[in-house]
């Protein structure tokens, strides 16, 4: 993953947290105001907070599944970019055994 792939995710969760309170506000406060006895407005209130627990639940779930789609193809780069590493290492080394072994035969010469 690169890091316009880490700021876009960033971004998009910062979003969805704004947007998550800025409904939960809202909602309190549409709720709080409105012209209806208590009892009513509490049980309100407890189903709203219900729905948020619930969509709560499922955003973390999402967000987590994400995580691991995230962390698992890093695994997998870093991996690969591993194994390319130790090739570009293994035919450096063999080059500069070749090099020096070219060497010693100049000065045995």
């Amino acid at each position: 993953m690169d890091h316009e792939d880490s700021m876009a995710y960033r971004e998009a969760l910062g979003f969805l947290a704004g947007l998550t309170i800025g409904a939960v506000i809202g909602t309190a406060a549409a709720l709080l105001m409105a012209p209806q006895s208590g009892a009513r407005t509490r049980r309100q209130i407890a189903r709203k907070a219900e729905e948020w627990t619930d969509s709560a639940g499922e955003t973390l779930e999402e967000v987590r599944d994400e995580a691991r789609e995230l962390a698992d193809r890093t695994a997998r780069d870093t991996r690969r970019l591993a194994r390319r590493a130790r090739k570009k290492a293994d035919r450096t080394g063999d080059r500069l055994a070749e090099v020096v072994e070219k060497g010693r035969e100049r000065l045995k010469t």
